[in-house]
């Protein structure tokens, strides 16, 4: 269904309805013409005058519930269009206006099943394919919405909306470049997409085109003036800058106009307590009405929240409101679509796998081409807020250096492996050369789709989780060093719960401190085994000595990789300014070095307690005691 002044479909006319005189078509077409001018009171007064003639007239009852959907009646359209579809099953037209009716009532499980019998009915039903995709994104079934933005391309590769959905569902699975390419299109056929231009502007920022990312915002507010989803985009971009003024300015400027903008609310409150105007943040949010919040907005403003009780000194609010968060993200779509037991099933596999007397068995380890490849790539891992943002920022000041911040690279590769026989792990056993130098090509594709020019300079592949997979990375990068990054184990368990992530196998389990220390203890653990199995080249960097001498651990950091030192390395915010950061860490890698997250887990002693025993051995393990007081080494 579309409600596009102009684009309005009736349907098939039903057969064993009799339309009853000509004085009656005349009614439905006036109504209709109506209706395609906009003017949706008449239209519904000449449907009406239709029914009260004919009560089972199908395309009318159809056309006054597309009438109701407009209106923001959904619940009145939905009986409107299933009446219409009783008289008539077989219209697919009266499916699909029904499945965007679904879809508006945030019922897409109910939406695929008449969108999916609109496309049985006319598999070349363009809209149709448009709007399941939309359902299935709804649902977070983010692979499966990309096929079906496909397949509406396919029927009509000119359909403006389709890219831009497209696009939309390829951001959300983390390919902001191919997204970009998606939104183009769309603001190419449809000039005047002003929400098309706005979803591109927000993933050029993605990818650090912030110059570009600004344009696009500017040109969606030309064809949609003062729009106040736009301006708050545009005031989320400066703040994501680090132009607080302006981004709070951009912000008030919406609200001022459009009261009660939650988006833009939030990003103010944000802007206010990055300022240091904590008190003020806070009367912002508390006074924010949250129950007509979108999932996706709620949990925004929770979170927020949470950080400034937290910097106020308030932790029994604050955490609180941090589990409020992560509950609000659970329980959406895209909480309910992961399965939380796939990520540690592939840990113990993997720990399993990985023993003595199989690694013995492995085929010749493969010497690393440097003519070919170039260096061997630095590979920063580390569990997620161990700081390993920060680390990522500094080695990319260094001009021999060239960091490449949590792209999918290793993964492309376990893929490969995954559709050889014997699968992966098995097929780490027996790689020969020719397969070990294709595995390296398809890694080397990748990082080039997201670093086109490495300039000669040495690769630092920054992904934190990729430490479940070190022993892939030695079997096919033996030469490649690994830098660890620690912090105290109950800080990275704290701070971990403390985020707002996107969820996924991993991350699902951040959700609550329990499964964050879980987790945390099974990934160190498999770290721990492979030391003990593998001759890895490892440089254990502890976050708390970076903080307390800046200078001479990223010194000692420099020795390892055999560089010298540059003072450039001193000036890492000045460039983190003008480059996108895409994990939580993005405003406070661009401050000075401050010490305020050493030791805050004692601020949540009380909350951590349950999980202090499950944490015990890797805080003796790495270094750290439980009364802060830091042993020697690492």
């Amino acid at each position: 269904m579309s409600t596009r002044s102009g684009k309005l479909t009736a349907g098939r006319r039903p057969s064993r309805v009799a339309v009853g005189s000509a004085a009656l078509s005349t009614v439905l077409n006036e109504a209709v013409a109506h209706h395609q001018a906009g003017r949706l009171d008449e239209a519904a007064a000449g449907y009406r005058r239709v029914l009260a003639s004919a009560p089972r007239h199908a395309d009318a009852l159809h056309l006054l519930g597309v009438i109701a959907y407009q209106k923001g009646d959904q619940v009145r359209a939905a009986k409107l269009i299933g009446r219409a579809i009783a008289l008539d099953s077989d219209n697919a037209v009266y499916h699909n206006s029904l499945g965007s009716v679904l879809l508006a009532s945030r019922q897409p499980d109910r939406a695929e099943v008449h969108l999916r019998r609109a496309i049985a009915l006319k598999p070349a039903y363009a809209e149709a394919h448009n709007n399941l995709g939309n359902a299935l994104q709804q649902s977070n079934r983010l692979t499966e919405a990309v096929d079906a933005y496909r397949q509406a391309l396919a029927c009509r590769s000119d359909y403006a909306e389709a890219h831009a959905n497209l696009g939309r569902a390829l951001q959300a699975l983390g390919d902001s470049s191919a997204a970009v390419a998606q939104f183009r299109h769309a603001v190419v056929l449809r000039p005047g997409y002003a929400k098309a231009h706005r979803w591109l502007g927000e993933a050029l920022g993605d990818l650090g085109q912030r110059d570009a990312a600004e344009r696009a915002l500017r040109t969606a507010l030309t064809h949609a003036p003062d729009d106040a989803d736009i301006r708050a985009a545009l005031a989320a971009l400066w703040e994501r800058r680090s132009r607080l003024e302006e981004a709070l300015a951009e912000a008030e400027g919406v609200l001022a106009k459009t009261p009660g903008h939650a988006r833009a609310e939030v990003i103010a409150a944000r802007c206010e307590r990055r300022l240091g105007r904590l008190e003020a943040a806070r009367a912002r949010l508390e006074r924010l009405p949250t129950a007509p919040l979108d999932a996706d907005t709620s949990a925004f403003h929770a979170f927020e929240l949470a950080t400034t009780l937290d910097r106020l000194g308030a932790y029994r609010d604050a955490f609180r409101r941090y589990a409020e968060g992560n509950r609000i993200i659970m329980e959406s779509p895209a909480g309910r679509s992961v399965d939380p037991s796939a990520f540690p099933a592939e840990i113990a596999r993997l720990h399993d796998r990985f023993t003595e007397a199989w690694i013995a068995g492995w085929s010749p380890a493969v010497p690393h081409d440097r003519a070919h490849d170039g260096p061997p790539p630095v590979f920063l891992v580390g569990f997620p807020r161990s700081g390993t943002t920060l680390l990522d920022q500094v080695l990319n000041a260094h001009p021999a250096l060239i960091t490449l911040e949590e792209k999918p690279t290793i993964d492309v590769v376990k893929q490969a492996l995954a559709s050889r026989s014997p699968g992966y792990p098995d097929a780490l056993a027996g790689l020969d050369a020719e397969t070990v130098r294709d595995l390296r090509e398809a890694y080397f594709r990748e990082v080039a789709r997201h670093l086109p020019d490495r300039g000669g300079r040495i690769l630092v592949d920054k992904m934190p989780l990729d430490i479940i997979d070190a022993g892939l990375i030695h079997r096919l990068f033996p030469e490649s060093p690994f830098i660890l990054a620690l912090r105290h184990p109950c800080d990275v368990v704290l701070s971990g719960f403390m985020q707002a992530f996107r969820p996924n196998p991993a991350m699902v389990h951040f959700a609550t401190l329990e499964g964050t220390a879980t987790l945390y203890a099974q990934v160190m653990a498999l770290w721990q085994h492979y030391r003990a199995l593998l001759p890895l080249q490892v440089l254990a960097t502890r976050y708390e000595d970076l903080v307390a001498d800046f200078t001479a651990e990223t010194r000692r950091i420099l020795d390892f990789l055999d560089l010298p030192w540059d003072d450039a390395v001193l000036s890492y915010r000045d460039r983190a300014k003008d480059r996108a950061i895409a994990t939580p860490s993005y405003h406070q890698v661009v401050q000075p070095i401050y010490s305020r997250s050493v030791a805050r887990w004692r601020n949540y002693e009380p909350e951590l307690a349950p999980v202090i025993p499950l944490l015990r051995p890797f805080v003796e393990g790495f270094g750290y005691d439980l009364d802060d007081r830091a042993a020697d080494g690492a």
